[in-house]
């Protein structure tokens, strides 16, 4: 890039980061404020919504231990015995679907469980049906985008043991009882037909890949999701535009859970910036009319 244009860039981008340090000196509380969510939701609207729109396959093993244990709480509900289907959505290499698999087995090994991932790269989609990992080294190489950080950080590596068994090598193999009754396919999400390769699923996991496409895009890819979701199934949806969101499941009457909400909702320590960065996470603003909806991960289809 030319040094003229390079030097104009950061001309035009000195005001916005003399506002992001001005606000960030501000205290908690005062960020907390009517006045300052509403200046922040103007700030993200007009500065920061259509920009950083960086794609990337990057998962991560019990990445939000909030989200996990309400899952398996939700799907301990279920009658003994019963059978449960499982999709992941933009699966990538598959840390979060074994995620939740595991942590519904250890809780409830009476289930039957079925579960099925989908993601858009073949080469993901190998990777996850392999489930092994090495620690600190991304299994999305040679993804349709960029790899992101590794499923497994090293530190991490002795809390995982139950779910990841070690190899020779030094690579974390997904233990046989946790892959078990798991299939992998690659399907473009935002694809129309997309609904016609799965049966209605009791829950469907749509998490952190519709965040960077533009909003049509977006909300016609979550259009998709909805209608992959059983009759009282679950959708688990985040990293979307929250206006998206809400709009959508607004009009097909899904409920937001509320079980663990804030808890959730706080438990992502990468997705802070907001509202200077796209994908930071707006706080939970109970002013909201519809802050339930805005602030959820977890929904269930209410057809009655």
């Amino acid at each position: 890039m030319p040094l003229a244009i390079t030097g104009f860039n950061s001309l035009r981008q000195a005001p916005f980061r003399l506002c992001r340090a001005l606000w960030e000196t501000l205290p908690h509380p005062v960020r907390r404020t009517p006045a300052m969510f509403r200046a922040g939701r103007y700030i993200y609207r007009q500065f920061t919504r259509h920009t950083g729109k960086f794609q990337s396959h990057y998962t991560q093993f019990m990445r939000n231990p909030p989200l996990l244990s309400t899952i398996a709480t939700l799907a301990s509900h279920y009658p003994r015995s019963s059978h449960l289907k499982i999709a992941s959505i933009g699966c990538s290499t598959g840390a979060e679907l074994y995620s939740v698999l595991y942590t519904i087995k250890s809780l409830r090994s009476d289930l039957h469980v079925t579960a099925q991932g989908a993601d858009i790269s073949d080469a993901v989609v190998e990777a996850a049906r392999r489930g092994v990992y090495f620690p600190d080294v991304p299994a999305a190489e040679g993804g349709l985008y960029a790899a992101g950080r590794a499923e497994v950080a090293g530190a991490d590596v002795p809390s995982l043991v139950k779910l990841l068994e070690p190899l020779a090598d030094g690579s974390l193999r997904v233990r046989d009882w946790v892959t078990e009754g798991v299939t992998w396919r690659t399907a473009d999400a935002t694809d129309d037909k997309l609904p016609e390769l799965f049966e209605p699923q009791d829950f469907l996991l749509a998490n952190n890949f519709m965040g960077p496409m533009d909003d049509h895009l977006a909300e016609r890819c979550l259009r998709n999701m909805v209608r992959l979701v059983a009759r009282d199934g679950y959708l688990v949806v985040d990293g979307i535009d929250l206006d998206v969101k809400t709009r959508v499941l607004t009009e097909f009457g899904f409920r937001p859970v509320l079980m663990n909400q804030e808890e959730i909702w706080e438990a992502e320590g990468l997705k802070t910036g907001w509202p200077w960065l796209r994908w930071g996470r707006e706080p939970i603003d109970r002013s909201e009319a519809d802050w339930a909806r805005r602030y959820s991960v977890i929904f269930r289809r209410d057809d009655h």
